[in-house]
């Protein structure tokens, strides 16, 4: 086993390797629901935290959403020119990393310009036990409800969204049901407004993204399919053209989705199914486009030079060396980055704009490393250091 192969193991198998086998019956069955249970306690592993690996550079996407491989070589990445708290000190805010039920504290989303959506983490597993409305001008914490795991549950709170007053999550059960969930934001019982049957031939099944809109949650599954269904309850419908799409941000859906099929650059042909809008990124000849979003895509030219641009081809900008992440740049702007030579030596912050950046602070862990969590809106990283929670609001820098 080489040594890229064993910290896999050792990184992401740690919570894996405690999962119950269940009693040797209906072999094949069986076999594919421990296989499940062991992704969703790796997934569950990673909640916090993009792990970037070296050499292979795998990277297991945090929030319990996916777990994909971002291709990179070299760790040339530019080191950062001081630490993130000088270079942006209006930004950087400094809490405590643990709930008041001593839970691991998790951002997830924005409730409102002050208002942080945080998810309360405990167990071995690292499973979402409850959800809190968070005031980052005061501190103060009201929790929303607790978060129901059912005895059949394999996959616990994914893919918290917040919209038209309501929290809404999804779980997986052990026979690969999907349950959407939504709870009133002043607080309330959750309930299961709808199920969505998983596809069972392909271990990496579920949803790989989810959003409300309007009235409405929207999803879409890992093996392609957009969704909806009413906040309130009722029948899952297949979105107009999204037979085989991915949600990047609603209303923009594409192909192929992050980790889903088929493969190829993800999200490299979208379209708005408000407006009947198709976007399709743009390569010149010996150039690699590794994603896109909306408006901007990660590549390299043929001669090697990382680049962000424009999904049309404009307004290219070239950076120094490799970029080690699984976000694209935020707001267009904030990007970040594993940095280092032979092993990851740490994480910086970008600013594409102006050039700045800043180190993070977060140590390397022999061939890996853990990448900040990025909010669903965009403007939030946050990252745990000993009993301190980071927390960097991009929308404080000029």
């Amino acid at each position: 086993m080489t040594e890229v192969e064993e910290t896999l193991r050792r990184t992401l198998g740690q919570a894996a390797g405690q999962a119950p086998r269940l009693p040797a019956l209906l072999p094949q069955r069986l076999e594919r629901i421990h296989r499940r249970r062991r992704q969703r306690a790796r997934i569950a592993l990673a909640a916090a935290a993009v792990v970037l690996v070296a050499g292979g550079a795998t990277a297991v996407l945090r929030g319990g959403d996916t777990i994909t491989a971002v291709p990179a070589t070299g760790r040339d990445t530019e080191t950062p020119a001081e630490k993130v708290d000088k270079a942006w000190p209006e930004a950087v805010r400094k809490v405590s990393a643990k709930a008041p039920d001593g839970a691991r504290w998790l951002p997830r989303t924005f409730i409102d310009d002050r208002t942080l959506l945080m998810a309360a983490q405990a167990g071995k597993d690292g499973e979402t036990t409850a959800v809190y409305a968070y005031d980052l001008d005061t501190g103060a914490q009201r929790k929303i409800a607790d978060v129901p795991a059912p005895d059949d549950t394999v996959g616990f709170g994914n893919g918290f969204a917040v919209g038209a007053g309501h929290v809404v999550w999804w779980t997986e059960t052990m026979d690969s049901v999907a349950h959407l969930w939504t709870v009133p934001l002043d607080g309330g019982t959750p309930k299961i407004v709808a199920d969505q049957r998983l596809d069972t031939t392909d271990d990496g099944s579920g949803i790989d993204r989810l959003a409300v809109a309007g009235d409405k949650i929207v999803f879409s599954l890992y093996t392609g399919g957009v969704f909806t269904v009413p906040l309130g309850g009722g029948m899952v419908e297949p979105v107009q053209g999204g037979t085989g799409m991915h949600l990047l941000a609603w209303p923009w859906i594409g192909t192929p989705g992050r980790g889903g099929e088929p493969r190829g650059t993800a999200y490299a042909r979208i379209q708005n199914v408000e407006t009947g809008e198709t976007r399709t990124a743009v390569a010149n000849p010996g150039e690699e486009l590794r994603y896109c979003g909306v408006t901007i895509c990660l590549g390299r030219t043929a001669e090697g030079t990382t680049f962000f641009r424009n999904r049309d081809g404009s307004s290219q900008k070239n950076v120094p060396g490799s970029v080690h992440s699984a976000d694209l740049p935020t707001q267009d702007r904030f990007y970040v980055s594993s940095y280092g030579d032979e092993k990851p030596a740490g994480v910086g912050l970008y600013d594409l704009d102006t050039g700045k950046s800043g180190d993070l602070g977060i140590p390397g862990e022999g061939m890996s490393i853990r990448m900040p969590f990025l909010d669903s809106t965009g403007r939030v990283y946050s990252y745990t250091l000993g009993d301190d929670l980071y927390l960097i609001d991009l929308s404080k820098i000029r």
